[in-house]
Formats: structure tokens, C-alpha cells, sequence
């Protein structure tokens, strides 16, 4: 009894530990402990993960890109952690990462003018990035709304335009057209690299958990430990 009280305590203590979010105000390493920055991928049977190659016109120049969902490693002290990011900044290159990055609410950070439409959008079609081309198309919408703010939402017009027919194009246009300020707005904050460097590097946007998930999972793990304590007495 006492080995099973012990064990579910450490359980306990690992889950909560493992679900505190990343915080406004934090610093942190990012990194690719992977080595590759799409995997390892979200979606089981994708051993490439979740991106596809993309030509992207960034300020009158035409750059091919991968577009995707970046599956990175972040370290705040305690160790590493793994972190499911998307990218804020198509004009610079995610590697070799400049550390440190500072953690912002997305409303505090460089692109709060863009927060609300950003946040909507995340909170109503982050849910369907399940393959390479929602991905794609995600990441697309996301780079619309971060660098093309002041201009509206135009895939085809701006500092920032897609223009290349596709699934890629057709699903991102979709989802920016439905954009209205009614829908769900996703917490989320903004990892931004060291600000006293002259070489910039890409702002990566994560999602945070609510109070009321962490609760929950830390819930499920106790009402498995009354289950098991039940079971081990009925045994006796």
C-alpha cells in the first residue's frame, strides 16, 4: 500500500511538473534535440511530420520555405521540454537558434496588432493541422495576419503574398475569409529571440494550457490512484 501511495504521488508530481506552461516573463533555450524541426510529428504514421515546401513571396523577393508545424525542445532550466510551434516571422531563418528567448502574452508581443485575428484564428482551425497540406495552409494564415497586419487579409497583395494555386493556397484562404471576431480565441504566447542581437531570428507561437486542463489531468491521476487503492484492498 505504502509503494503504491508513493507511486501515485510521483506520478502525480511528474504529470503537474511536465503541464506547467510556459509564463510571460520567462526566458528559455530553444533548441532541435530531434534534429529535425517538423518531428518527431504530432500525428501517428507521420515520420516527417507535419510541413510542405512552399514559395512564399516575403517583401518582393521570392523565397522557398517548408511550411509547417515546427516540433522543438525548449529548456528553461529544468530540462527539456518538447514545444509544438508555428512561426510569426517569414522573413528570417529558424536556425541556428539565438538564444535566449523571452516568453511574451501575445498581446504584449511584436505582433499584438495582429493579436485578435491571430488568436481566432488559431482557436478555430488549429484542430484540423492533422496533414502536411493543413499544416502548410496553417502556417500560411499565420504569416498573413503576423507580417501583413496594417494591410488587411490578402494572400495575393502585401509584404507577404501566396500566390501559387494549390490546396495550400485554397485551404488557408478559406479559413482567413472566415475570420470575424466571433469565434474561439486560443491562449497563446510568443517565444522572441534575444533582442540585443543584430541578427534576428523567427518569433514562435505556442498555444498554453488553461488552469482547468491542468486540473483535470492532475484529477484523472488521482481518481486512478482511488481506483487502484480500491482494487488492491478488494484483493486482500
Amino acid at each position: 500500500m505504502k509503494r503504491l501511495s508513493l507511486f501515485l504521488v510521483a506520478t502525480l508530481f511528474c504529470l503537474t511538473a511536465a503541464a506547467v506552461p510556459l509564463a510571460p516573463g520567462q526566458t528559455v533555450t530553444v533548441g532541435d534535440t530531434n534534429g529535425n524541426p517538423f518531428t518527431p510529428s504530432p500525428v501517428a504514421g507521420d515520420a516527417n511530420g507535419l510541413y510542405t515546401n512552399v514559395t512564399i513571396n516575403v517583401n518582393g523577393s521570392n523565397v522557398g520555405v517548408a511550411a509547417g508545424l515546427f516540433s522543438l525542445n525548449y529548456d528553461n532550466g529544468s530540462g527539456w521540454e518538447q514545444l509544438l510551434a508555428f512561426c510569426l516571422s517569414p522573413d528570417v531563418w529558424l536556425q541556428p537558434f539565438d538564444n535566449p528567448y523571452t516568453v511574451y502574452a501575445l498581446g504584449s508581443s511584436p505582433h499584438a496588432a495582429a493579436s485578435g485575428r491571430i488568436a481566432e484564428f488559431w482557436g478555430r482551425f488549429r484542430g484540423l493541422v492533422t496533414n502536411d497540406i493543413n499544416a502548410a495552409a496553417f502556417q500560411i494564415g499565420l504569416w498573413e495576419l503576423a507580417f501583413d497586419a496594417a494591410a488587411g487579409i490578402n494572400l495575393a497583395a502585401g509584404n507577404f503574398r501566396y500566390t501559387t494555386a494549390g490546396s495550400v493556397l485554397s485551404t488557408a484562404q478559406g479559413w482567413l475569409s472566415q475570420l470575424d471576431g466571433s469565434g474561439p480565441m486560443a491562449n497563446l504566447v510568443v517565444l522572441v529571440d534575444n533582442p540585443n542581437t543584430t541578427v534576428r531570428r523567427q518569433n514562435l507561437v505556442t498555444e498554453v494550457p488553461e488552469p482547468a486542463t491542468v486540473a483535470l489531468l492532475a484529477a484523472a491521476v488521482l481518481g486512478a490512484g482511488f481506483l487502484a487503492r480500491r482494487r488492491a484492498l478488494a484483493a486482500r
